[in-house]
């Protein structure tokens, strides 16, 4: 007889990702299977003991990070600089260390090489155990997108990490899919920044911030730029979606945005 302890959903896991043709935000949920020997309490593991160690590796690792094979990037003490060859161009980004997540990819979906990066990570950490772990990427999600918020005190502050989002739009009331699908296919795959932070040129716009963790810069075609009024927070994308919502819509009455921030969270602006 073999018993296994397990823990669905134990934590969300937001990130971007360059998977060799772009830069893409992406929203994750972590489930963990652990297997291993009782102890003396009949338990395998304390629940409140093993599910903080756990949170804090995917945190520390891959959370509000961007995930790209090593080979896209040069470091230099702290800091490391990334070039990745994108649709339209080239994006050059650099910061502290920390922004970036280097594995190998070597499969067709970064899912899988997460999960194999993680359970690496696991296993280092916690070698008395056994992971089996499962990532599961929303079903609902309309669009993906990167973002940085440099008066951020805590990650979020990094230049290009990201989410999946799920959309509604409501106008006068009711569902509108046309727009709904407009929105998200305008938007899928954009990198949103402060207007006030952007420096257009001729084919590509330069964005750079001091934040608490250090220098950020990014260089990045100019048709990948989504520039809102004020930091690019949750709120902030709502209220920008509702404002081209309603200049496409003048006839409406009134327009209802609700936009996800990754998984269960989020912001909805009334216009």
């Amino acid at each position: 007889m073999k018993t296994a302890m397990y823990i669905d959903d134990l934590t969300a896991i937001d990130f971007s990702v360059y998977d060799g043709t772009d830069i893409k935000g992406d929203s994750i949920s972590l489930s963990v299977m652990v297997t291993g020997e009782e102890n003396e309490t009949g338990m395998i593991s304390d629940f409140g003991k093993i599910k903080p160690k756990l949170k804090y590796i995917c945190d520390e690792e891959v959370d509000h990070r961007l995930v790209c094979d090593s080979r896209y990037l040069t470091h230099h003490n702290d800091r490391s600089l990334g070039e990745f060859p994108v649709s339209g161009g080239m994006i050059n980004a650099q910061g502290p260390s920390v922004m970036f997540c280097a594995i190998p990819m070597a499969s067709a979906d970064y899912i899988t090489d997460i999960k194999h990066y993680l359970l690496s990570k696991f296993s280092q950490a916690m070698p008395e155990f056994e992971f089996e772990i499962t990532l599961t990427r929303s079903t609902t999600a309309s669009f993906q997108y990167n973002h940085g918020l440099k008066l951020h005190d805590g990650n979020c502050q990094r230049i290009i990490h990201g989410h999946s989002s799920d959309l509604e739009i409501q106008i006068d009331g009711q569902p509108c899919r046309k727009n709904h699908d407009w929105i998200a296919s305008s938007l899928n795959g954009k990198h949103f920044f402060n207007r006030n932070d952007v420096v257009v040129g001729d084919e590509r716009s330069t964005v750079r911030y001091h934040a608490s963790q250090g220098e950020f810069e990014v260089h990045i075609p100019n048709q990948l730029v989504e520039a809102v009024q004020g930091e690019p927070s949750i709120e902030n994308i709502s209220k920008h979606i509702a404002t081209l919502v309603k200049d496409h819509n003048p006839e409406a009455q009134s327009v209802r945005v609700r936009v996800s921030e990754g998984l269960s969270k989020g912001a909805v602006t009334l216009a």
